[in-house]
């Protein structure tokens, strides 16, 4: 019998808060047995070898004893070029590469201004405004007699000729971790690495240059031509004054960019799994200095060196500069490779 006036709780909440307290007694203990089965696994002695995860993109690639019994092929792509390679490793931490890359012919426009009479064809005062030159009475002169104007300056096609042939080791120092890598080697390819040439459009020009400057040579010395002056090239200044050059023999303009043939190589790279369930599908990125021995040199058809000469106009100018900044080659590549055997 209850007191009076006390109320008898009902049976129903009673056994919803008894089954929510062991629902929670169960969640909690499960989460408990899981965190221990986590923890177990993953624990892993720090002096003991037999239990260590291989970190490694193709561990059957460096078993003990597999020198030059495998064999990898694989493309590249970076600011080298194209490339092909194969690969081979000599021991578990060593790996040889041979191959070649070539370097796309992308071509770059770019403008070399001419001179006449031993000055710029264009010049300004103080305020900005064109003054007339010699060149300005050069151009009156040859449209008189031939009805062409000339123009002030040439177009030249710049393009990079880079294509090498490279034997490089990579070397993985860490014995359970296959992944980084340094790399050290050579490549080598002709001296030549880029150059420019009179471009097509220019052809009117040079061909009124080359008569003109012959027009000049053979007139009498009290002709009126002969206060004109000649036609030059002008790609710049040196020590102050105005640099000029002449076409070369045979009427063309050329410039070439040259490095040692023989350029050491060092670097450092990542591989990993680029199928992530192959062993025998890999892909890394690699970063390094193709190492020129100086700045390349920049000649003329003439020998004129560019990189001795400063104000040079527009795009040629930039090229001029970049060339003599860079005494490495900055190397960033790609790497897809796939184990043969």
């Amino acid at each position: 019998m209850l007191p009076p006036g006390e109320r008898k709780p009902k049976r129903s909440i009673v056994l919803i808060r008894v089954k929510s307290e062991k629902v929670k007694k169960i969640i909690v203990c499960c989460l408990m047995a899981c965190f221990a089965g986590l923890t177990k696994a993953q624990y892993i002695p720090a002096f003991r070898t037999d239990t260590v995860i291989w970190k490694d993109p193709g561990t059957n690639y460096w078993k003990k004893g597999n020198t030059l019994k495998h064999l990898e092929m694989s493309l590249t792509l970076g600011t080298t070029g194209v490339g092909l390679d194969v690969a081979m490793p000599l021991s578990r931490f060593v790996q040889v590469r041979l191959g070649y890359d070539y370097m796309p012919r992308l071509k770059k426009k770019m403008r070399m201004n001419l001179a006449g009479g031993g000055e710029a064809a264009r010049q300004y005062n103080g305020q900005g405004n064109r003054i007339k030159t010699k060149f300005d009475r050069i151009q009156q002169y040859l449209y008189e007699e031939t009805g062409m104007e000339i123009e002030d300056h040439i177009m030249l096609t710049g393009q990079l000729t880079m294509h090498n042939a490279k034997l490089l080791v990579d070397i993985y120092p860490l014995k359970y971790d296959k992944h980084w890598h340094i790399t050290a080697g050579v490549y080598y390819g002709p001296e030549q690495i880029a150059k420019a040439e009179d471009a097509d459009e220019s052809a009117t020009t040079i061909s009124l240059m080359d008569a003109y400057n012959q027009e000049y040579e053979d007139a009498d010395a009290d002709a009126e031509i002969k206060s004109y002056g000649r036609l030059t090239l002008y790609p710049g200044d040196k020590n102050g004054k105005p640099c000029l050059a002449d076409l070369a023999d045979d009427s063309s303009v050329n410039i070439s960019v040259k490095s040692n043939a023989i350029r050491p190589y060092i670097g450092f790279g990542y591989t990993g799994r680029l199928i992530k369930s192959r062993d025998d599908w890999k892909v890394s990125a690699e970063l390094g200095a193709m190492i020129w021995g100086g700045s390349p040199t920049q000649r003329m058809h003439d020998s004129t060196d560019l990189s001795d000469l400063s104000n040079i106009y527009g795009t040629l100018g930039s090229c001029v500069s970049v060339f003599n900044a860079l005494k490495v080659y900055p190397v960033l590549s790609v790497r897809f490779a796939k184990t043969i055997f």
